[in-house]
């Protein structure tokens, strides 16, 4: 397999610190989104509307890459509950179009998905645990993994339950959120009954392209070793900000709070698949939070 990439959301977060992670591989690497950002070289970028899929086509069938990496999400849970029709056309209908049109090109497709797929009353779901998602959100990652898994049988599915670390050049972080709501002064909400299992972007974008050079297809969870509440994890990332405890605010619940969407309450995956398959080390949730911030210095 050559290593031609295409990041499809690569001025996000996650896939900012990809094509940083590729291009020190020495990969050839690409990116395609809806907004330029000029922390990418512009022959780097591809303008690319994934409501369009003529325009969806053209972008792919120029680069004609040897990998499709696909990040674009609405992955905001509320945003993703109010609006249903713009939700599917890009978690579901673009993401199996391109899985089809990958398929068809010989072209390896990874797909990001989410703990969301599931309902969250377990305490250890497995890659092949039964998807039952609570909100629309998780609705829709679950009904592209089930077309993806169909018509691509050589696609890969990252499901991940909370990426942590800094941008490269923009994006959804949790960590630089609360990071500028401690600098404005803002005293920051979390629920108590949430658990994750996070996983540092660095430690993710490794196992992405190890993942492609082994050439594995299927389901895999990319997480840390265990697992935290919500409320725990933010108060550990205040303190390492070098902030005080006391801006954070214990919320219950939040379900019923500014008609927020319902949440999973256990995102508790299961990563030993992937602790047993990659080289790239599945870290606890302290050890993940050292590296992120030693990878800042």
């Amino acid at each position: 397999m050559g290593n031609k990439i295409l990041i499809i959301g690569g001025c996000g977060f996650v896939g900012g610190n990809l094509y940083k992670a590729a291009v020190s591989k020495g990969w050839q690497a690409m990116i395609a989104d809806k907004v330029f950002s000029q922390e990418f070289g512009s022959s780097e970028f591809y303008n690319i509307e994934l409501t369009d899929t003529e325009n969806t086509f053209s972008v792919i069938t120029e680069v004609n890459p040897d990998i499709v990496v696909n990040l674009a999400s609405v992955a905001d849970i509320d945003l993703a509950q109010k609006e249903k029709d713009l939700a599917r056309k890009i978690n579901v209908e673009a993401a199996c179009y391109i899985s089809r049109l990958c398929n068809n090109r010989n072209i390896k497709y990874v797909y990001f998905s989410s703990d969301a797929v599931f309902d969250g009353h377990s305490k250890d779901y497995k890659e092949d645990s039964h998807l039952n998602p609570v909100n629309y959100y998780g609705t829709t990652k679950a009904q592209a993994e089930k077309c993806i898994l169909s018509n691509n049988p050589g696609a890969v599915i990252i499901r991940i339950s909370l990426v942590l670390g800094f941008p490269v050049a923009g994006g959804n972080s949790f960590l630089s959120a609360i990071e500028e709501k401690l600098q404005n002064g803002k005293q920051i909400v979390s629920p108590a009954d949430e658990y994750r299992t996070p996983v540092d972007v660095q430690t993710l974008c490794e196992s992405v392209l190890e993942l492609i050079e082994l050439n594995y297809s299927g389901v895999i969870h990319i997480g840390a070793k265990d697992s935290i509440s919500r409320y725990e994890l933010t108060k550990k990332l205040i303190k390492k900000l070098g902030y005080n405890e006391s801006m954070l605010i214990l919320q219950q619940n939040c379900d019923i709070a500014n008609g927020r969407a319902p949440r999973h309450k256990n995102g508790i995956i299961n990563t030993q698949k992937a602790q047993g398959l990659l080289k790239s080390k599945m870290l606890t949730v302290d050890e993940s939070i050292e590296r992120i911030f030693s990878s800042k210095l």
